[in-house]
Protein backbone atom coordinates (compact mmCIF):
# COMPACT_ATOMS: atom_id res chain seq x y z
CA UNK A 1 0.00 0.00 0.00
CA UNK A 2 2.97 1.81 1.00
CA UNK A 3 4.46 1.37 -2.64
CA UNK A 4 1.07 2.06 -4.46
CA UNK A 5 1.08 5.70 -2.61
CA UNK A 6 4.17 6.41 -3.72
CA UNK A 7 3.99 5.52 -6.86
CA UNK A 8 0.56 7.45 -7.40
CA UNK A 9 2.58 10.58 -5.77
CA UNK A 10 5.18 10.73 -7.84
CA UNK A 11 2.97 10.40 -11.20
CA UNK A 12 0.99 13.09 -9.14
CA UNK A 13 3.84 15.91 -9.06
CA UNK A 14 5.24 14.85 -13.11
CA UNK A 15 1.62 15.93 -13.82
CA UNK A 16 1.41 19.21 -11.96
CA UNK A 17 5.02 20.13 -13.74
CA UNK A 18 2.94 19.21 -16.96
CA UNK A 19 0.27 21.67 -16.15
CA UNK A 20 2.51 24.30 -14.80
CA UNK A 21 4.37 24.16 -18.28
CA UNK A 22 1.12 24.42 -20.52
CA UNK A 23 -0.04 26.91 -18.24
CA UNK A 24 2.96 28.92 -18.50
CA UNK A 25 3.14 28.18 -22.20
CA UNK A 26 -0.38 29.60 -22.33
CA UNK A 27 -0.06 32.65 -20.46
CA UNK A 28 2.82 33.42 -22.82
CA UNK A 29 0.87 33.23 -26.13
CA UNK A 30 -2.39 34.96 -23.99
CA UNK A 31 -0.30 38.14 -23.34
CA UNK A 32 1.32 37.94 -26.82
CA UNK A 33 -2.09 38.61 -28.36
CA UNK A 34 -3.25 40.88 -26.11
CA UNK A 35 -0.15 43.38 -26.59
CA UNK A 36 2.18 42.34 -29.61
CA UNK A 37 -0.74 41.78 -31.94
CA UNK A 38 -2.26 45.03 -32.17
CA UNK A 39 1.07 46.41 -33.75
CA UNK A 40 1.72 43.33 -35.45
CA UNK A 41 -0.80 41.55 -36.82
CA UNK A 42 1.13 39.04 -38.76
CA UNK A 43 2.16 37.50 -35.46
CA UNK A 44 -1.34 36.02 -34.78
CA UNK A 45 -1.00 33.38 -37.21
CA UNK A 46 2.37 32.42 -36.02
CA UNK A 47 0.80 32.38 -31.89
CA UNK A 48 -1.81 30.04 -33.30
CA UNK A 49 0.78 27.72 -34.54
CA UNK A 50 2.67 28.31 -31.04
CA UNK A 51 -0.72 27.52 -29.29
CA UNK A 52 -1.53 24.03 -31.09
CA UNK A 53 1.81 23.06 -30.26
CA UNK A 54 1.67 24.16 -26.87
CA UNK A 55 -1.56 21.83 -26.33
CA UNK A 56 -0.06 18.77 -28.26
CA UNK A 57 3.26 19.25 -25.74
CA UNK A 58 0.99 19.48 -23.00
CA UNK A 59 -0.83 16.23 -23.85
CA UNK A 60 2.28 14.35 -24.87
CA UNK A 61 3.83 14.96 -22.00
CA UNK A 62 1.18 13.30 -20.09
CA UNK A 63 0.59 10.18 -21.65
CA UNK A 64 4.34 9.63 -22.10
CA UNK A 65 6.37 11.19 -19.23
CA UNK A 66 4.23 12.02 -16.36
CA UNK A 67 1.91 9.01 -16.88
CA UNK A 68 3.53 6.50 -19.30
CA UNK A 69 1.36 3.37 -17.90
CA UNK A 70 -2.19 5.19 -18.40
CA UNK A 71 -4.38 5.34 -21.40
CA UNK A 72 -3.59 8.61 -23.45
CA UNK A 73 -7.61 10.03 -23.30
CA UNK A 74 -6.77 13.34 -22.98
CA UNK A 75 -3.89 13.62 -26.40
CA UNK A 76 -6.57 11.59 -28.02
CA UNK A 77 -8.99 13.69 -27.24
CA UNK A 78 -7.03 16.54 -28.26
CA UNK A 79 -6.23 14.77 -32.01
CA UNK A 80 -10.38 15.02 -32.19
CA UNK A 81 -10.79 18.47 -30.91
CA UNK A 82 -7.94 20.63 -32.25
CA UNK A 83 -8.98 20.77 -35.76
CA UNK A 84 -12.39 21.90 -34.88
CA UNK A 85 -11.16 25.46 -33.93
CA UNK A 86 -7.85 25.65 -35.62
CA UNK A 87 -8.55 24.17 -39.34
CA UNK A 88 -8.01 27.48 -40.73
CA UNK A 89 -5.44 26.51 -43.20
CA UNK A 90 -6.41 22.66 -43.32
CA UNK A 91 -3.01 21.91 -45.53
CA UNK A 92 -0.88 23.30 -42.83
CA UNK A 93 -3.27 21.01 -39.81
CA UNK A 94 -2.79 17.76 -42.07
CA UNK A 95 1.10 18.03 -41.99
CA UNK A 96 1.17 18.82 -38.65
CA UNK A 97 -0.68 16.06 -37.91
CA UNK A 98 1.28 13.72 -39.96
CA UNK A 99 4.21 14.88 -37.49
CA UNK A 100 2.52 14.22 -34.51
CA UNK A 101 1.54 11.22 -35.72
CA UNK A 102 4.52 9.70 -36.21
CA UNK A 103 5.53 10.89 -32.89
CA UNK A 104 3.13 9.23 -31.45
CA UNK A 105 4.03 6.09 -33.10
CA UNK A 106 7.50 6.43 -32.20
CA UNK A 107 6.96 7.39 -28.52
CA UNK A 108 4.42 4.49 -28.04
CA UNK A 109 6.50 1.76 -29.18
CA UNK A 110 9.25 2.99 -27.00
CA UNK A 111 7.21 4.02 -23.82
CA UNK A 112 4.28 1.85 -23.97
CA UNK A 113 3.32 -2.00 -22.71
CA UNK A 114 3.75 -4.41 -25.61
CA UNK A 115 -0.25 -5.28 -24.70
CA UNK A 116 -1.36 -1.80 -25.12
CA UNK A 117 0.86 -0.25 -28.59
CA UNK A 118 -1.27 -1.60 -31.17
CA UNK A 119 -4.31 -0.48 -29.25
CA UNK A 120 -3.02 3.07 -28.44
CA UNK A 121 -1.55 3.80 -31.84
CA UNK A 122 -5.03 2.64 -33.53
CA UNK A 123 -6.91 4.88 -31.29
CA UNK A 124 -4.65 7.83 -32.32
CA UNK A 125 -5.15 7.17 -35.71
CA UNK A 126 -8.76 7.35 -35.56
CA UNK A 127 -9.38 10.07 -33.52
CA UNK A 128 -7.22 11.95 -35.38
CA UNK A 129 -8.89 11.29 -38.80
CA UNK A 130 -11.72 11.44 -37.62
CA UNK A 131 -10.73 15.08 -35.55
CA UNK A 132 -9.23 16.10 -39.27
CA UNK A 133 -12.20 14.95 -41.45
CA UNK A 134 -14.97 16.85 -39.15
CA UNK A 135 -12.47 20.15 -38.63
CA UNK A 136 -12.42 20.60 -42.33
CA UNK A 137 -15.90 20.01 -42.73
CA UNK A 138 -16.98 22.26 -40.34
CA UNK A 139 -14.32 24.97 -41.24
CA UNK A 140 -16.34 24.41 -44.50
CA UNK A 141 -19.51 24.90 -43.47
CA UNK A 142 -18.44 27.77 -41.75
CA UNK A 143 -16.39 29.74 -44.37
CA UNK A 144 -19.13 28.75 -46.98
CA UNK A 145 -21.63 30.83 -44.60
CA UNK A 146 -19.47 33.37 -43.79
CA UNK A 147 -18.85 34.13 -47.61
CA UNK A 148 -22.87 33.70 -47.88
CA UNK A 149 -23.69 35.90 -45.47
CA UNK A 150 -21.14 38.71 -46.26
CA UNK A 151 -22.09 38.60 -50.16
CA UNK A 152 -25.83 38.47 -49.04
CA UNK A 153 -24.90 41.96 -47.03
CA UNK A 154 -22.77 43.80 -49.35
CA UNK A 155 -25.35 43.01 -51.90
CA UNK A 156 -28.32 44.35 -49.77
CA UNK A 157 -26.01 47.12 -48.53
CA UNK A 158 -24.72 48.37 -51.87
CA UNK A 159 -28.00 48.54 -53.31
CA UNK A 160 -29.79 50.49 -50.31
CA UNK A 161 -26.66 52.83 -50.59
CA UNK A 162 -27.28 53.23 -54.05
CA UNK A 163 -30.69 54.04 -54.01
CA UNK A 164 -30.37 56.22 -51.61
CA UNK A 165 -27.28 58.15 -52.82
CA UNK A 166 -29.55 58.38 -55.66
CA UNK A 167 -32.45 59.70 -54.41
CA UNK A 168 -30.41 62.09 -52.65
CA UNK A 169 -28.31 63.34 -55.63
CA UNK A 170 -31.76 64.58 -57.49
CA UNK A 171 -30.69 67.82 -55.73
CA UNK A 172 -27.26 68.24 -57.26
CA UNK A 173 -26.84 68.93 -60.62
CA UNK A 174 -23.92 65.91 -60.40
CA UNK A 175 -22.88 63.77 -57.75
CA UNK A 176 -19.54 61.53 -57.38
CA UNK A 177 -17.87 58.75 -55.23
CA UNK A 178 -13.90 59.33 -55.37
CA UNK A 179 -11.05 57.64 -54.18
CA UNK A 180 -8.37 60.09 -53.61
CA UNK A 181 -5.73 57.83 -53.20
CA UNK A 182 -6.20 55.77 -56.58
CA UNK A 183 -8.29 58.66 -58.83
CA UNK A 184 -10.74 56.36 -59.31
CA UNK A 185 -14.61 57.61 -59.29
CA UNK A 186 -18.09 56.18 -59.94
CA UNK A 187 -20.72 58.84 -61.15
CA UNK A 188 -23.99 58.64 -58.99
CA UNK A 189 -25.69 61.83 -60.95
CA UNK A 190 -25.22 64.21 -64.09
CA UNK A 191 -26.41 65.80 -66.50
CA UNK A 192 -26.25 66.04 -70.26
CA UNK A 193 -24.91 68.67 -70.89
CA UNK A 194 -22.02 68.33 -68.67
CA UNK A 195 -21.11 64.88 -69.61
CA UNK A 196 -21.32 65.68 -73.13
CA UNK A 197 -18.58 68.57 -72.02
CA UNK A 198 -16.39 66.00 -70.52
CA UNK A 199 -13.83 63.05 -71.72
CA UNK A 200 -15.79 59.92 -70.24
CA UNK A 201 -12.77 57.77 -71.61
CA UNK A 202 -10.71 59.48 -68.92
CA UNK A 203 -11.33 58.15 -65.35
CA UNK A 204 -9.15 60.29 -63.24
CA UNK A 205 -11.66 62.03 -60.98
CA UNK A 206 -9.36 65.02 -60.25
CA UNK A 207 -9.26 65.70 -64.30
CA UNK A 208 -13.16 65.37 -64.20
CA UNK A 209 -13.62 68.00 -61.54
CA UNK A 210 -11.12 70.59 -63.44
CA UNK A 211 -12.81 70.28 -66.43
CA UNK A 212 -16.01 70.16 -64.71
CA UNK A 213 -15.07 73.37 -63.18
CA UNK A 214 -13.82 74.89 -66.10
CA UNK A 215 -16.92 73.74 -68.05
CA UNK A 216 -19.65 75.54 -66.17
CA UNK A 217 -17.96 78.50 -64.09
CA UNK A 218 -18.01 82.09 -64.71
CA UNK A 219 -14.40 83.36 -65.89
CA UNK A 220 -14.50 85.73 -62.53
CA UNK A 221 -14.76 82.80 -60.24
CA UNK A 222 -13.11 80.75 -61.73
CA UNK A 223 -9.48 80.41 -60.04
CA UNK A 224 -11.07 80.06 -56.49
CA UNK A 225 -13.15 77.62 -57.82
CA UNK A 226 -10.47 75.85 -59.43
CA UNK A 227 -8.46 76.17 -55.81
CA UNK A 228 -11.42 74.32 -53.95
CA UNK A 229 -11.62 71.34 -56.13
CA UNK A 230 -7.99 71.03 -56.26
CA UNK A 231 -7.60 67.10 -55.30
CA UNK A 232 -3.96 67.37 -54.35
CA UNK A 233 -5.11 70.07 -51.05
CA UNK A 234 -8.58 67.59 -50.43
CA UNK A 235 -7.12 65.28 -47.79
CA UNK A 236 -5.80 68.30 -45.29
CA UNK A 237 -8.91 70.41 -45.89
CA UNK A 238 -11.26 67.94 -45.46
CA UNK A 239 -9.36 65.93 -42.17
CA UNK A 240 -11.87 66.19 -39.34
CA UNK A 241 -15.00 67.78 -41.04
CA UNK A 242 -17.93 66.16 -42.36
CA UNK A 243 -17.73 68.65 -45.28
CA UNK A 244 -16.43 71.85 -47.04
CA UNK A 245 -18.08 73.92 -49.70
CA UNK A 246 -17.48 76.64 -52.09
CA UNK A 247 -19.78 78.74 -54.02
CA UNK A 248 -19.31 80.42 -57.29
CA UNK A 249 -21.81 81.69 -60.41
CA UNK A 250 -22.51 79.43 -63.52
CA UNK A 251 -21.77 80.95 -67.02
CA UNK A 252 -25.26 80.72 -67.60
CA UNK A 253 -25.49 83.57 -64.10
CA UNK A 254 -26.84 81.38 -61.88
CA UNK A 255 -25.56 80.34 -58.39
CA UNK A 256 -23.89 76.78 -57.52
CA UNK A 257 -22.06 75.38 -54.34
CA UNK A 258 -19.73 72.67 -54.81
CA UNK A 259 -19.24 70.27 -51.92
CA UNK A 260 -16.67 67.76 -50.69
CA UNK A 261 -18.21 65.12 -48.62
CA UNK A 262 -16.25 63.41 -45.85
CA UNK A 263 -17.26 59.84 -46.24
CA UNK A 264 -14.80 58.29 -43.73
CA UNK A 265 -15.06 61.14 -41.50
CA UNK A 266 -15.76 58.53 -38.33
CA UNK A 267 -12.01 58.08 -38.56
CA UNK A 268 -11.08 61.76 -37.45
CA UNK A 269 -7.37 61.17 -36.56
CA UNK A 270 -7.22 59.51 -40.65
CA UNK A 271 -6.71 61.73 -44.22
CA UNK A 272 -9.68 61.05 -45.87
CA UNK A 273 -9.56 58.49 -48.28
CA UNK A 274 -12.80 58.08 -50.13
CA UNK A 275 -15.26 61.50 -50.86
CA UNK A 276 -18.19 62.32 -52.77
CA UNK A 277 -18.02 65.31 -54.75
CA UNK A 278 -21.96 67.33 -55.46
CA UNK A 279 -22.41 70.18 -57.53
CA UNK A 280 -26.19 71.81 -56.31
CA UNK A 281 -27.90 74.79 -58.30
CA UNK A 282 -28.96 77.49 -55.42
CA UNK A 283 -30.11 80.59 -57.10
CA UNK A 284 -33.21 79.85 -55.94
CA UNK A 285 -31.54 80.01 -52.75
CA UNK A 286 -29.66 82.68 -53.37
CA UNK A 287 -32.49 85.22 -54.53
CA UNK A 288 -34.24 84.04 -51.66
CA UNK A 289 -31.77 85.18 -49.66
CA UNK A 290 -31.45 88.35 -51.34
CA UNK A 291 -35.22 88.97 -50.93
CA UNK A 292 -34.70 88.65 -47.29
CA UNK A 293 -31.65 90.71 -46.99
CA UNK A 294 -33.21 93.62 -48.74
CA UNK A 295 -35.91 93.02 -46.30
CA UNK A 296 -34.28 93.83 -43.22
CA UNK A 297 -32.11 96.67 -44.85
CA UNK A 298 -35.45 98.49 -46.82
CA UNK A 299 -37.60 101.09 -45.29
CA UNK A 300 -41.05 99.64 -45.45
CA UNK A 301 -42.60 103.34 -46.01
CA UNK A 302 -40.16 104.62 -48.77
CA UNK A 303 -37.95 101.52 -50.40
CA UNK A 304 -35.09 103.25 -49.23
CA UNK A 305 -32.27 101.73 -46.69
CA UNK A 306 -33.60 101.82 -43.77
CA UNK A 307 -31.30 102.99 -40.70
CA UNK A 308 -29.49 99.66 -39.85
CA UNK A 309 -29.05 98.52 -43.56
CA UNK A 310 -27.77 101.86 -44.64
CA UNK A 311 -25.98 102.57 -42.32
CA UNK A 312 -23.99 99.25 -42.07
CA UNK A 313 -23.36 99.98 -46.04
CA UNK A 314 -21.77 103.33 -45.48
CA UNK A 315 -19.81 102.05 -42.83
CA UNK A 316 -18.66 99.36 -45.23
CA UNK A 317 -17.73 102.33 -47.63
CA UNK A 318 -15.56 104.06 -45.45
CA UNK A 319 -13.75 100.69 -44.23
CA UNK A 320 -13.15 100.67 -47.78
CA UNK A 321 -11.85 103.17 -48.65
CA UNK A 322 -14.65 104.64 -50.71
CA UNK A 323 -14.01 109.16 -50.30
CA UNK A 324 -17.08 111.01 -50.65
CA UNK A 325 -20.08 113.28 -48.72
CA UNK A 326 -21.82 112.63 -46.28
CA UNK A 327 -25.07 114.56 -45.95
CA UNK A 328 -28.00 114.51 -43.44
CA UNK A 329 -31.09 116.19 -43.30
CA UNK A 330 -34.92 116.25 -42.06
CA UNK A 331 -37.70 118.60 -43.16
CA UNK A 332 -38.85 121.65 -41.88
CA UNK A 333 -41.89 122.05 -39.83
CA UNK A 334 -42.62 118.39 -40.26
CA UNK A 335 -44.34 118.14 -37.27
CA UNK A 336 -46.90 121.06 -38.00
CA UNK A 337 -47.95 119.16 -41.02
CA UNK A 338 -48.65 116.22 -39.16
CA UNK A 339 -50.51 118.05 -36.15
CA UNK A 340 -52.38 120.47 -38.73
CA UNK A 341 -52.84 117.54 -41.55
CA UNK A 342 -52.83 113.88 -40.03
CA UNK A 343 -49.93 111.40 -40.58
CA UNK A 344 -51.80 110.35 -44.30
CA UNK A 345 -50.83 113.74 -45.16
CA UNK A 346 -46.84 113.42 -43.38
CA UNK A 347 -46.62 109.98 -44.92
CA UNK A 348 -47.08 111.58 -48.48
CA UNK A 349 -44.25 114.15 -47.95
CA UNK A 350 -42.05 111.79 -46.52
CA UNK A 351 -42.55 109.12 -49.81
CA UNK A 352 -41.91 112.27 -51.86
CA UNK A 353 -38.65 113.13 -50.76
CA UNK A 354 -37.62 109.49 -50.82
CA UNK A 355 -38.83 109.47 -54.51
CA UNK A 356 -37.12 112.89 -54.83
CA UNK A 357 -33.65 111.24 -54.01
CA UNK A 358 -34.23 108.48 -56.49
CA UNK A 359 -34.48 110.56 -58.54
CA UNK A 360 -31.40 113.17 -58.47
CA UNK A 361 -28.63 110.81 -56.42
CA UNK A 362 -27.03 108.14 -58.19
CA UNK A 363 -27.48 103.94 -58.04
CA UNK A 364 -23.93 104.48 -56.46
CA UNK A 365 -24.81 106.86 -53.56
CA UNK A 366 -26.04 105.24 -50.54
CA UNK A 367 -29.78 106.69 -49.92
CA UNK A 368 -31.49 106.30 -46.57
CA UNK A 369 -34.44 107.06 -44.12
CA UNK A 370 -32.84 107.23 -40.63
CA UNK A 371 -36.55 107.44 -39.26
CA UNK A 372 -39.55 109.76 -38.86
CA UNK A 373 -38.58 113.15 -41.32
CA UNK A 374 -34.75 112.43 -41.26
CA UNK A 375 -32.82 111.09 -44.17
CA UNK A 376 -29.01 110.57 -44.76
CA UNK A 377 -27.07 110.44 -48.44
CA UNK A 378 -23.52 109.04 -48.84
CA UNK A 379 -22.62 110.59 -52.40
CA UNK A 380 -20.10 108.51 -53.70
CA UNK A 381 -16.86 110.09 -55.05
CA UNK A 382 -18.04 113.90 -54.41
CA UNK A 383 -15.17 115.42 -53.16
CA UNK A 384 -15.18 118.96 -53.33
CA UNK A 385 -17.66 122.01 -52.26
CA UNK A 386 -18.11 122.83 -55.66
CA UNK A 387 -19.14 119.21 -56.98
CA UNK A 388 -21.71 119.12 -53.79
CA UNK A 389 -23.39 122.12 -54.01
CA UNK A 390 -24.62 120.73 -57.78
CA UNK A 391 -25.48 117.93 -56.02
CA UNK A 392 -27.68 119.97 -53.47
CA UNK A 393 -28.88 122.48 -56.30
CA UNK A 394 -30.49 119.78 -58.08
CA UNK A 395 -31.74 117.74 -55.27
CA UNK A 396 -33.44 121.42 -54.17
CA UNK A 397 -34.93 122.40 -57.60
CA UNK A 398 -36.56 118.70 -57.33
CA UNK A 399 -37.93 119.32 -54.52
CA UNK A 400 -39.87 122.23 -55.78
CA UNK A 401 -41.76 120.45 -58.10
CA UNK A 402 -43.01 118.25 -55.48
CA UNK A 403 -46.77 118.38 -55.36
CA UNK A 404 -48.22 116.93 -52.07
CA UNK A 405 -51.75 116.06 -53.11
CA UNK A 406 -53.94 118.05 -49.72
CA UNK A 407 -51.32 120.57 -49.05
CA UNK A 408 -52.09 123.18 -51.77
CA UNK A 409 -49.26 125.64 -51.99
CA UNK A 410 -46.84 123.58 -49.86
CA UNK A 411 -43.53 123.60 -50.57
CA UNK A 412 -40.76 120.96 -49.49
CA UNK A 413 -37.75 122.53 -47.92
CA UNK A 414 -35.20 120.60 -46.08
CA UNK A 415 -32.09 121.73 -44.02
CA UNK A 416 -29.08 119.68 -44.95
CA UNK A 417 -26.12 119.49 -43.24
CA UNK A 418 -22.58 117.92 -44.97
CA UNK A 419 -18.97 116.90 -44.29
CA UNK A 420 -16.64 115.09 -47.01
CA UNK A 421 -14.88 111.90 -46.11
CA UNK A 422 -11.05 112.30 -47.61
CA UNK A 423 -9.84 109.28 -46.30
CA UNK A 424 -8.04 108.59 -42.82
CA UNK A 425 -9.32 107.19 -39.56
CA UNK A 426 -12.44 109.33 -38.69
CA UNK A 427 -15.58 106.56 -37.97
CA UNK A 428 -18.91 106.88 -39.17
CA UNK A 429 -19.72 107.96 -35.57
CA UNK A 430 -17.47 111.29 -36.16
CA UNK A 431 -18.52 112.12 -39.44
CA UNK A 432 -22.37 111.32 -37.91
CA UNK A 433 -21.73 113.80 -35.02
CA UNK A 434 -20.38 116.61 -37.87
CA UNK A 435 -23.40 116.86 -40.39
CA UNK A 436 -25.65 116.86 -37.86
CA UNK A 437 -24.09 119.71 -36.32
CA UNK A 438 -24.46 121.28 -40.06
CA UNK A 439 -27.92 120.63 -40.23
CA UNK A 440 -28.52 122.03 -37.13
CA UNK A 441 -26.38 125.21 -38.50
CA UNK A 442 -28.66 124.90 -41.83
CA UNK A 443 -32.18 125.23 -39.39
CA UNK A 444 -30.74 128.82 -38.62
CA UNK A 445 -31.78 129.66 -41.66
CA UNK A 446 -35.60 130.30 -43.65
CA UNK A 447 -36.21 127.83 -46.28
CA UNK A 448 -33.74 125.36 -48.67
CA UNK A 449 -30.20 125.74 -47.03
CA UNK A 450 -27.24 123.66 -46.72
CA UNK A 451 -24.04 123.62 -44.55
CA UNK A 452 -20.78 122.21 -45.13
CA UNK A 453 -18.58 121.12 -42.16
CA UNK A 454 -15.37 122.72 -42.19
CA UNK A 455 -12.74 122.28 -39.14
Amino acid sequence: MAGFNAVSLDAKVAQSAGYALGLVCSLFIFFANRYLVPKYPKLLNWLVDLFELNLFAFGFVLAFISSPNQLTISLLVMFAIVPMFFTVRPIRVILMYVCLELLFIHLAMVLKSPETRILEVANMLVYSNVGLALGIYMTRMKLERFIFEHRVNELTNQEQMTRYLKSVSTIYLSMHHADLDTGMYAEIRSTENFNNALDRVDKNFGRLVKRGIEYSADPDFQDAALRFVDVSTVKERLKGKRTITHEYLSKKGSWCRARYVNVDYDKSDDLPRFVIFAVEDIDEQKRREKELISQAETDSMTGLLNRNGGVTKIKEAIHGGKKGLLCLFDVDRFKNINDSYGHQIGDKVIIAVADAMRRVFRDGDIMLRLGGDEYMVFLNKIQTEEQGCLAFGRFFAELSNVVIEGLDDYQVCVSLGATFYRGGKIDFDDLYKQADSCTYESKKIEGRSFTFYRA
